[in-house]
C-alpha cells in the first residue's frame, strides 16, 4: 500500500478528531489504492464522492499529530480519479476544503450544503458508463437512506459509517422511537419498521440484529448483494461499523483483501 507523507500544517482550519478516524482513514486508502489501480481503464471514468469531507487535514485528539482528512487521501491517490465530488455543511470547514483540494485537483467539485440536499447535484455531474467510490462518514446520523438511493441509481461503490454503538443503540429508545420522523427513521428509511426489530431483539445481541437489518435493507432497497462490514472500536470497546457495499464480487473481494490486516499491522477478529 502507497502511504503518504504525513501534512504541515498549512494556516488554514484543522479540526481535532479522534483516533478511530485514523482507523477509518486506513481502511479507505488502502480500499482507493486497490480500487485505482485494479480497475483504471476498465471504466469511462472513475470518480470520487465524499459527502461529508470535512477539512482535508486533521489533528488527533491530545496530540500535535496532523493527517490527511478522506478527500485529500482520494485527491492524492497514486492512481487518480477522473474527478472528485465533495460537499461539506460546515463553512470553516469547507473554506479549508476548498483550499487544499484546489490545490491539488483543481478539476474537482467542491459544494458547501446540506449532503442529503447536494447529493443530486453531485450525481448529476457523473457520466453515464463511470464507476464511483462513494464514502459516506457523517457524524451522527446524518446520512439519510434516501441518499444512499440516490447514488445507487449510479454505478457505485459505499462505505458506509454506521454508527450503532455510538448513537443508535444508546439512544434509540429515549430519543427517536416516540418520533416517526427523526434522525433515526431517516437514517434506516421512513417506514423500514426498526422499532419492533430492536424491541424484539434481545438485549446483548441487538448490535448484529440492527446491523443485519440495514444490511437486508441495502441488499433488498438498494440492490447490493455484496456486503462486508469491519467493527471500529475505541480503546478496546465496540464503537460503530463501516459497512462496505458493492454491486459486483470483485469490490467484496477486494474490501476482504484490505480488511485482512488491521491498523497497527494486527490481524483482529470482528467486535459485535
Amino acid at each position: 500500500m502507497s502511504e503518504l507523507p504525513p501534512p504541515k500544517d498549512d494556516g488554514l482550519y484543522i479540526p481535532t478528531v479522534g483516533k478511530q478516524s485514523s482507523d477509518k482513514h486506513y481502511f479507505l486508502m488502502r480500499y482507493i489504492n486497490i480500487f485505482t489501480t485494479a480497475i483504471t481503464g476498465k471504466w469511462k471514468g472513475l470518480h470520487y464522492i465524499d459527502l461529508f469531507a470535512g477539512a482535508g487535514i486533521e489533528k488527533l485528539r491530545g496530540s500535535e499529530q496532523l493527517q490527511w482528512g478522506s478527500p485529500m487521501i482520494a485527491a492524492k491517490a497514486p492512481k487518480s480519479f477522473t474527478r472528485l465530488h465533495l460537499c461539506e455543511l460546515n463553512r470553516q470547514k469547507y473554506q479549508a476544503l476548498e483550499k487544499r483540494v484546489g490545490d491539488t485537483r483543481p478539476d474537482s467539485q467542491i459544494l458547501n450544503g446540506d449532503a442529503n440536499n447536494e447529493v443530486h447535484n453531485i450525481t448529476r455531474e457523473i457520466p453515464q458508463g463511470t464507476l464511483s467510490l462513494a464514502f459516506l462518514d457523517p457524524y451522527g446520523l446524518e446520512l439519510d437512506f434516501e441518499t444512499l438511493k440516490v447514488l445507487a441509481a449510479k454505478r457505485a461503490d459505499l462505505i458506509i459509517f454506521f454508527p450503532d454503538r455510538l448513537d443508535i443503540l444508546r439512544n434509540w429508545k429515549h430519543y427517536y422511537y416516540s418520533d416517526p420522523n427523526s434522525k433515526l427513521d431517516h437514517h434506516l428509511g421512513l417506514g423500514s419498521g426498526w422499532r419492533s426489530v430492536l424491541e424484539n431483539a434481545p438485549p446483548n445481541n441487538r448490535a448484529e440484529v440492527l446491523r443485519k437489518f440495514y444490511v437486508e435493507r441495502v441488499r433488498q432497497d438498494l440492490g447490493y448483494q455484496h456486503v462486508e462490514h469491519e467493527r471500529i472500536p475505541s480503546q478496546g470497546h465496540p464503537l460503530y461499523y463501516l459497512i462496505f457495499c458493492s454491486r459486483s464480487e470483485v469490490g467484496s473481494n477486494f474490501w476482504r483483501k484490505i480488511s485482512w490486516n488491521k491498523p497497527g499491522g494486527q490481524r483482529t477478529f470482528h467486535f459485535d
